[in-house]
C-alpha cells in the first residue's frame, strides 16, 4: 500500500484542540492525532455499514523476519 502526504492549513483554534489531544493521548505529533482520528472514524463507518466491530490492533510489529 502506498500513501501520499498532504499538507493542510489549520486554524489556530483547531491547532490548539489538536495539541490538547496530542498531550492527552501522549502522541508525538499533531499528525499522529489526525491519523488516530481518521482511523477511529474509518472503524466506526465500517461498523455502521457491516455491523462488524473492528478487531484488536497490534501494538508491535511481529512480522516474520523483523527483529
Amino acid at each position: 500500500m502506498q500513501t501520499t502526504e498532504t499538507q493542510v492549513e489549520v486554524s489556530a483554534e483547531l491547532q490548539h484542540q489538536l495539541e490538547l489531544l496530542r498531550r492527552a493521548y501522549r502522541l508525538p505529533s499533531a499528525a499522529a492525532v489526525l491519523e488516530l482520528l481518521i482511523s477511529t472514524q474509518i472503524d466506526r463507518s465500517v461498523y455502521e455499514m457491516t455491523g462488524i466491530k473492528p478487531g484488536p490492533k497490534l501494538a508491535i510489529d511481529n512480522t516474520p523476519g523483523r527483529t
